[in-house]
């Protein structure tokens, strides 16, 4: 600890918005950290949850409170990014300028807010039972706006036979990658051990061991925006097979058409599991003449089944469906290109980037062969 000062922390507002003021410092101390730029800052001084702190007062593993910290007046300043959640402790942990002596912590708790938990973990994607051993990503979509900093250590990856926990599967969550409404959190499976050849995949191979089922689990203890916990976590088990190396290939789905003067959905049955975020945007249909058609896009059971029901009946005649080249498979790849490519395969070549349509037709007479099941 530095001699001759003691911090004092307290919530106070600071243009307008709620942030920690840390004063209490000493004179020739704050004048040094005037001068640090902001990367330099945040090497000295860190905002923690503090069950995240160790207790041998050594640098936690997990992120630090996303936001920045500015120095005005007699005062350091924490500006977050996303609001405090009420109840929680926080730790401001800071670095000595040698960097050799340690951190110290200070200790502060934000009031605890009223209320009962009503926030639930809704649903883990994919949804398919068995999905390749280099699998990319992770969906998990929540009720209501969730907090930062808790993905890291409310999101666990065992293995279904042991209970064994499988460390090091997702990246570390720098920044955790959430949707404008802060309900859909995306965990990323390292890259560098699912491309063959990279120096993370030949020392610790793959996130996932192929052979074995995998159990992903959202505990409660994760706190939504109001600083509560989950009124229910989720869990989802995965049988985990082969690699999946190969382009999406739109033309060898299966596509049953609806019957013209309908407004019965088409159906699109794929070959694998896609990706259910990148789904619900990179697919749309027109007539024969180019134009949009208007409506509705659905996913079905597993990622594997697409529906779409127009706004209004369908007519006689030519319709295309048209694929993004953006979109992916649970692996990664793309119409136009391999995720995990062999660089001796020509066909491996990454291809155009354009769209790729598929051309189905309407008549009178009603194709139905599957339904659109969840």
């Amino acid at each position: 600890m530095t001699p001759g000062r003691h911090l004092q922390l307290e919530w106070a507002q600071y243009q307008g918005r709620d942030c920690l003021k840390i004063s209490g410092w000493i004179e020739a101390e704050l004048r040094e950290l005037e001068k640090q730029d902001a990367g330099a800052l945040s090497r000295r001084l860190a905002l923690y949850p503090s069950e995240a702190v160790p207790q041998d007062e050594g640098w936690p593993v997990v992120p630090p409170v996303a936001g920045r910290f500015l120095i005005e007046g007699e005062a350091a300043w924490f500006v977050p990014r996303f609001p405090f959640v009420d109840g929680v402790s926080y730790s401001l942990l800071v670095r000595s300028a040698s960097e050799a002596d340690g951190a110290e912590a200070w200790d502060i708790r934000r009031p605890s807010s009223e209320g009962s938990a009503t926030t639930e973990a809704l649903v883990i994607y994919p949804t398919a039972a068995e999905l390749p051993v280099n699998l990319l990503r992770v969906y998990v979509h929540f009720s209501a706006p969730m907090s930062e900093g808790w993905a890291a250590r409310a999101i666990t990856v065992s293995r279904a036979d042991t209970g064994e926990t499988l460390d090091d599967v997702f990246l570390p969550p720098e920044p955790e990658l959430w949707d404008a409404e802060r309900k859909r959190l995306t965990m990323l499976l390292d890259p560098g051990r699912i491309k063959r050849g990279l120096v993370p995949n030949l020392e610790f191979g793959y996130p996932l061991v192929e052979g074995t089922t995998v159990r992903i689990t959202i505990d409660p203890a994760f706190r939504d925006a109001t600083g509560q916990p989950l009124r229910a976590g989720a869990e989802r088990s995965y049988s985990i097979g082969p690699a999946l190396r190969s382009r999406l290939d739109p033309h060898s789905w299966r596509l049953t058409a609806p019957a013209a003067g309908s407004r019965e959905p088409l159906l699109v049955e794929f070959d694998r599991p896609l990706d259910h975020g990148l789904l619900q945007h990179c697919l749309s249909l027109q007539d024969g003449d180019g134009r949009t058609i208007e409506g509705a896009g659905e996913i079905g059971k597993g990622e594997r089944i697409w529906g779409f029901a127009p706004d209004i009946p369908w007519t006689t005649g030519e319709y295309r469906l048209v694929v993004k080249p953006r979109l992916e498979d649970v692996a990664g790849n793309t119409p136009v290109r391999v995720f995990d490519r062999d660089v001796t395969k020509a066909e491996d070549a990454p291809g155009e980037w354009e769209a790729v349509t598929v051309n189905f037709s309407c008549t009178r007479a009603s194709q139905r062969r599957f339904q659109l099941d969840h």
